[in-house]
């Protein structure tokens, strides 16, 4: 829903529209919101967080200007859409991942993804997930060195790893709820290990109306409904796993994203139902921490599917 203002300008004028969003403001409010997890980053991990969300950003709006210039095409850096894909990338990595790893995913992200498909509105793909999953395949021993976070920093492994290997029940090694929520001593990603920061930006965005609320509530519903059917209704080993992991993380930024995900509701609700069951199945089946990403790409792959069944035909055909 738009907020609206409506005017007259005299008694025989029809009302005018009179709508503050665009393109930049919906941008600014996904930036506000990525604000939430990045102060929690800074928390847990220290300075050099930030210097990772500087370092990508700066990259990724580099990378935009310069190929459009390149290939003469219309600079649109000021939509802001390089720097919410910088910002979301650096969050997706640990501390200790080598900054040339996050330059490689930027050029992913911006040039191969999105400048390549045609830019913003024409990618196919999300940029940020597709950069991730890609650096997760061909960099793992230099982006999966998970650290605990400060003040006691040691090598660690994610709590995934408990979890995986066809688990059905929680291991003994595996933080309670309250650790894996609030990410006290918990290995992985910067931006992804807080849940309660998470949350934050899920209300403020539902809040300012950027981001239709059953999208990420369907997304995590449909994953914890699934584990509970694998686990026998283990609401535990369910809700272990709900907070583990990149899960909410890309429900709330990326699965919710315009470009890449179908035109109407009822599509996007197919489409997030789609990412929530797909993660369990790659979870579980093929023991892939990272499945929600694979997901959010294949169900990226889906949506022109999704769409030519979901749009409502115009009239007349």
């Amino acid at each position: 829903m738009v907020n609206k203002e409506y005017t007259s300008t005299g008694p025989f004028m029809g009302p005018h529209i009179r709508e503050k969003w665009t393109s930049q403001w919906i941008m600014q409010q996904v930036l506000i919101a990525l604000a939430f997890p990045t102060i929690a980053a800074t928390y847990f991990f220290g300075w050099w967080s930030l210097v990772m969300v500087v370092v990508s950003i700066v990259t990724c709006v580099g990378l935009e200007f310069s190929f459009q210039k390149i290939v003469h095409k219309k600079v649109t850096i000021t939509d802001y859409s390089a720097v919410i894909t910088g910002w979301l990338l650096a969050l997706t990595l640990p501390v200790t991942a080598p900054l040339w790893t996050l330059l490689i995913g930027d050029f992913i992200a911006i040039i191969v993804v999105k400048q390549l498909t045609g830019g913003i509105g024409r990618n196919w793909l999300n940029p940020a997930v597709a950069a991730r999953v890609l650096l997760k395949l061909f960099f793992s021993p230099w982006i999966t060195n998970w650290v605990t976070p400060q003040p006691d920093v040691v090598a660690t492994a994610t709590p995934l790893a408990d979890l995986g290997n066809f688990a059905r029940e929680v291991s003994p090694t595996t933080p309670d709820l309250f650790e894996l929520f609030m990410g006290y001593g918990l290995g992985g990603p910067i931006g992804e290990t807080c849940k309660f920061a998470l949350l934050l930006s899920a209300v403020y965005l539902i809040a300012r109306k950027i981001i239709n609320p059953l999208v990420p509530v369907l997304t995590l519903g449909s994953f914890y409904s699934a584990i509970l059917l694998y686990s026998g209704f283990d609401f535990s080993f369910a809700s272990a796993h709900l907070l583990s992991g990149a899960l909410i993380f890309a429900a709330v930024f990326m699965v919710t994203d315009y470009t890449t995900s179908p035109l109407t509701d009822k599509g996007k609700y197919i489409f997030a139902i789609g990412c929530g069951v797909l993660a369990v199945v790659l979870r579980i089946s093929l023991d892939l921490p990272g499945g929600i990403g694979v997901a959010i790409l294949v169900m990226n792959l889906l949506t022109p599917l999704i769409n030519r069944y979901t749009v409502s035909r115009i009239y007349g055909e």
